[in-house]
């Protein structure tokens, strides 16, 4: 799998659909935004989900899994250090 569609495509192969239908939900509602935004809203879901006990530390796991093979190495490293935050919440 080379990118997100590909993702998207074979998402029935990932065992938490309800967190990538999520995300691919905020994306599309993202769709022409900054890459910023789309990051800083997949956060504050993510924190809301923490918060209310509806995101369990191995569910971001497996989004990290998910998304890290689309990351060049600086971005795949924000994006472990923003999990370790997530898990402390």
């Amino acid at each position: 799998m080379e990118d997100f569609n590909d993702y998207a495509k074979n998402a029935e192969e990932f065992p938490d659909k309800n967190l990538f239908n999520l995300v691919n939900s905020i994306a599309a509602k993202y769709d022409g935004k900054s890459q910023n935004e789309l990051l800083a809203a997949i956060y504050k879901e993510a924190q809301k989900g923490k918060r209310a006990g509806t995101l369990t530390n191995a569910e971001i796991d497996n989004f990290a899994k998910m998304l890290a093979p689309l990351l060049d190495d600086k971005k795949r490293s924000m994006l472990y250090k923003v999990v370790e935050e997530l898990k402390k919440i």
